[in-house]
């Protein structure tokens, strides 16, 4: 995101960041909860880089699942401070601003760039089997020759990993289910006052 934001300030643009407090990226006024958000975010990279290789895919899940479980919560608390704050909303409100670049990895967005009537570009590297392209951007990504993301298989699959990589796709479309679109679709509900499906939403952004 960062040289996409400098690029558009170097040729005249104005661009303002909206980022947690708690962020890693900027000084924190509250050392604690950047301690608590580091301390999830090394576990994490620990998990992915040193941990992964050496478990079965059931370690693999049941580790994945407890880290989700605790990054939605705090993304959740994040997004209540944005879109729960009048004043945070009044002065984006006020901003009328003509578009909003966000990393859909922190939910969101896509329900605030709908509240504010502003066009909305995600970046995403990718998610999990690629459930969110699939089901929420539509985009065809066929188990029989696509490997899902994080499944520690190739383009180049034999039989009995394709038919590994067909159940991986289901396996984690429905832990994503449970864990990510439920929470997600009763928050959006809730701050919407209507019925909303969070995947619905994400797959109407812009680009």
């Amino acid at each position: 995101m960062k040289p996409v934001l400098e690029t558009l300030v170097g040729r005249g643009h104005q661009v303002k960041v909206l980022i947690p407090s708690t962020s890693m990226f900027m000084n924190s006024s509250e050392p604690s909860s950047k301690e608590t958000i580091e301390a999830l975010m090394e576990e994490f990279l620990h998990f992915s880089v040193y941990e992964m290789d050496h478990m079965s895919y059931l370690q693999i899940y049941i580790r994945f699942i407890d880290l989700m479980k605790v990054n939605m919560q705090n993304s959740l608390k994040m997004l209540d401070g944005v879109l729960k704050s009048e004043t945070i909303m009044k002065k984006l409100k006020e901003g009328k601003y003509d578009l909003l670049l966000a990393d859909p990895v922190y939910p969101g967005s896509d329900l605030l760039a709908e509240i504010l009537g502003i066009p909305l570009v995600y970046s995403l590297h990718f998610s999990i089997a690629h459930n969110w392209e699939r089901y929420c951007g539509q985009l065809p990504a066929p188990p029989s020759f696509v490997p899902g993301a994080m499944s520690k298989l190739t383009d180049n699959m034999d039989f009995s990993e394709r038919v590994w990589n067909f159940l991986y796709y289901a396996l984690q479309d429905t832990v994503q289910h449970h864990i990510f679109w439920k929470e997600l679709d009763k928050y959006y509900s809730e701050v919407k006052g209507t019925p909303t499906s969070a995947c619905e939403t994400m797959g109407r952004a812009d680009i």
